[in-house]
């Protein structure tokens, strides 16, 4: 079967040579962790539910055919749950499948002309573009047939699964940009120059932490030339992307290290060595798609609501499918796919906002497709509800922290009287931003906040983002709000009419207020949970980002506490400030050295050891421990004058943070010469972990290497389940080599050889 994006040769090599790789896999003659390094940049994930994976199917520029739908459906049905998910970048994903039958999968949508190469890890992700374009009135010109080819050249070569992170390209066919070219690392904005069309380039823009709005590098480049341009943001990328560092290797970072001059110089420097060199393997033909469509007959304008739209084609009308939280169930696919086979003379397409669109359709037509998706829920007409947008979250996703998709369920209960198909509603469980929330109107991005001494399961609030070619701006932060109060605040926002962001800014203070002392054990659980929140669950090779998490929830704590004494009067208010900030910061990277104490005095003992007389910190700061104990024994009357040193203790702690490296070890230098060095509390040769939970345990087997030299073994205790699934994946996302894991009664033993 031949589809839109036409599959290089090297891509239906490796995805026929992955059925032996799983089959090593599961005859144990490959380790959990090396499978997991190959099978990621395949498109398949592990599931929050053990055994469990999702296949990320690529859906070039969102264009699928009726024919490859049912394909999908069919799949889905026979290896998955049957329920199917359209993602924020037009791919579609079969959620839980073996590992057995994930090669029967990938083999199957190979034969319909599909592919799952490149769908996750460090590679050229699904190249994306504008929903509608080929059929929107607004449009420069159709760029469907650019994206599939930019797709089809990066991804025969075999470097484009091996970069520093991931790697997105979108293209908009106007500057309204309902394709997002610009937060993409690579971004294409179709222009027409003095009756030349071509592009408007961007670069370095992206989501997820410490987002961006991308920057200009080309005023203008012709068609042809976007093959240069990719290739050689490819190869800057590749070159100077932190390959050390997960959590700062995308594009943004090496504009963030260069700056935007620098960057721009360096750009243009691979430019003119790609176009010097030449282009990397074949340069695939720019061809129509199909995307594009013509029809007779003059325009008329349908009073059919927001979900049937005129398209460029006179007499022609794109509908779309609004899915809730992008979920669709296979049965129901199916039928879509036999409607857009009958009615539509067009391809079906997945939308930036996990929506289904069929396009083409014919004016005498628009009745029929609509009274035949009813049956299927589908109320084209009357559906004029806010639109919410979700990732997966922790129900299903291993980097989830928040159950996202019970928020939306919940916010949805809410808003049920509320019509506003313009607004979307945008919810990420963490900040991976997989559901965009810092793009949207009102956005929702979760997080972990402790609380009188417990996690909580909270959301940021943003809002404000401007999204358009030249002139994109990210959603600013409002606040912090429980994971529980959202859909009432919402509701309250609604009711008023104080959707602008200065009135919801009033309205998230107010329920965003962590100062009152008593909340309800409810705020503790999240959504559609029967156990308290915490970082449960996060997946193999995640328990560094886990540590991460933690650290984050003090360190953000702390900088509230600053914030809030800059706008703090009273004194009873302003010590109280002084006081969290200075406990916050001294608890916040305790988790480094393998601790995770409950108690203030133990906080500050610990501190004291781990940080002060290592010299991570200066000794002053032994000022500030001593006199929030003398103060809440009533030895002092107040913290006032050790303000300004409680905020530098923040500071230098956030720091610290932010130069911890994969191996959790401080980049940052000593403030002064250590007093002592860190003790052993392991035994040299073994720890003994057994009960000890994610992500402590794998903090405490990496200090516990450390007190041996390279090239010698430790043998790391640890429980069944996620302990011995996490700790040695991560250990080799590090670099150290795990020699064997071997089962020892109720427990395993995981021996372990430095190599770093």
């Amino acid at each position: 079967m031949i589809g839109v994006l036409r599959i290089p040769e090297t891509v239906k090599e490796d995805v026929l040579a992955y059925r032996s790789r799983v089959a090593e896999f599961i005859n144990g003659e490959t380790s959990d962790v090396s499978f997991r390094a190959y099978r990621v940049p395949m498109g398949i994930y592990e599931q929050r539910t053990s055994g469990e994976f999702m296949v990320r199917i690529r859906i070039g520029a969102g264009l699928v055919t009726p024919a490859q739908l049912q394909i999908i459906a069919e799949l889905s049905k026979k290896f998955g749950d049957g329920t199917l998910h359209v993602t924020t970048r037009q791919d579609i994903q079969i959620h839980r499948v073996l590992i057995e039958n994930t090669a029967d999968v990938l083999e199957s949508l190979l034969e319909a002309g599909l592919s799952a190469r490149g769908g996750g890890g460090n590679t050229v992700r699904n190249v994306s573009a504008c929903a509608r374009t080929g059929v929107c009135p607004s449009q420069v010109f159709d760029v469907a047939p650019y994206s599939i080819a930019i797709a089809e050249y990066l991804i025969q070569d075999r470097s484009s699964f091996n970069l520093p992170r991931k790697y997105k390209i979108v293209f908009s066919a106007c500057s309204s940009d309902c394709g997002l070219a610009s937060v993409a690392d690579l971004g294409f904005f179709a222009v027409n120059r003095d009756g030349k069309e071509g592009f408007e380039v961007y670069a370095a823009g992206g989501l997820g932490g410490s987002p961006n709005v991308a920057i200009k590098v080309e005023d203008f480049v012709e068609k042809e030339e976007i093959f240069e341009v990719a290739e050689a943001v490819k190869q800057l990328f590749d070159e100077h992307g932190d390959r050390s560092n997960k959590h700062k290797a995308r594009l943004r970072y090496v504009l963030a290290r260069l700056g935007d001059d620098e960057f721009k110089k360096l750009y243009l420097k691979y430019r003119q060595s790609v176009k010097s060199d030449g282009l990397r393997g074949d340069v695939p033909d720019i061809r129509d798609v199909g995307s594009s469509q013509t029809s007779d007959g003059p325009a008329v304008a349908l009073e059919l609501g927001p979900n049937v739209l005129p398209e460029n084609a006179a007499g022609n009308y794109s509908i779309r499918l609004r899915l809730k939280k992008g979920d669709i169930t296979a049965d129901d696919l199916a039928k879509i796919a036999e409607i857009a086979e009958k009615y539509s003379h067009g391809l079906v397409r997945a939308t930036q906002r996990q929506d289904l669109i069929l396009t083409s359709v014919l004016q005498d037509d628009v009745a029929k497709v609509i009274d035949e998706l009813k049956p299927l829920g589908f109320d084209i007409v009357e559906d004029t509800t806010t639109k919410l947008v979700a990732c997966t979250g922790a129900a299903t996703c291993k980097l989830g922290l928040c159950l996202s998709r019970g928020l939306s369920d919940a916010i949805e209960d809410e808003l049920s009287g509320f019509k506003d198909s313009d607004l979307t509603i945008r919810i990420s469980g963490c900040p991976n931003s997989c559901g965009h929330h810092s793009i949207a109107a009102i956005g929702f991005q979760g997080k972990a906040k402790r609380v009188n001494g417990k996690l909580m399961p909270c959301y940021d609030v943003m809002a404000g983002a401007n999204i358009s070619q030249g002139q994109a701006s990210l959603a600013k932060k409002l606040g912090t709000i429980p994971a529980k109060k959202i859909p009432a605040m919402l509701k309250e926002a609604f009711e008023t009419d104080s959707l602008d962001q200065k009135k919801l800014k009033a309205i998230v203070k107010s329920y965003g207020d962590f100062t009152v002392g008593d909340f309800s054990d409810d705020l503790f659980f999240d959504y559609d949970s029967d156990k308290p929140f915490s970082l449960e669950g996060r997946g193999p090779g995640e328990c560094g980002a886990g540590v991460m998490d933690v650290i984050k929830v003090d360190i953000d704590e702390a900088k509230s506490a600053i914030k809030q004494l800059r706008d703090t009067q009273t004194d009873e208010d302003r010590n109280a400030s002084i006081s969290k900030a200075i406990t916050s910061a001294a608890r916040s990277l305790l988790v480094v050295f393998g601790h995770e104490p409950k108690k203030e005095r133990e906080i500050f003992d610990l501190f004291t050891k781990n940080l002060i007389e290592p010299g991570w910190v200066g000794a002053d700061c032994s000022k500030l421990l001593d006199g929030v104990l003398d103060f809440k024994l009533g030895d002092r009357e107040s913290l006032e004058d050790i303000s300004a040193l409680a905020n530098q203790l923040v500071e230098r702690v956030e720091e610290l943070f932010f130069s911890l490296d994969a191996s959790l070890k401080f980049r940052a230098k000593p403030v002064t010469d250590p007093a002592d060095a860190r003790s052993d509390e392991s035994d040299a040769a073994t720890v003994d972990l057994r009960g000890v939970g994610c992500p402590l345990n794998f903090v405490k087997a990496k200090l516990a290497l450390e007190q041996v030299q390279v090239g010698q073994i430790l043998d790391v205790l640890l429980d069944d389940g996620e302990p011995v699934k996490n700790v040695p994946a991560s250990f080799a996302d590090q670099g150290q080599e795990i020699v064997d894991i071997k089962q020892a009664g109720d427990h395993h033993v995981v021996r372990v050889k430095r190599k770093v």
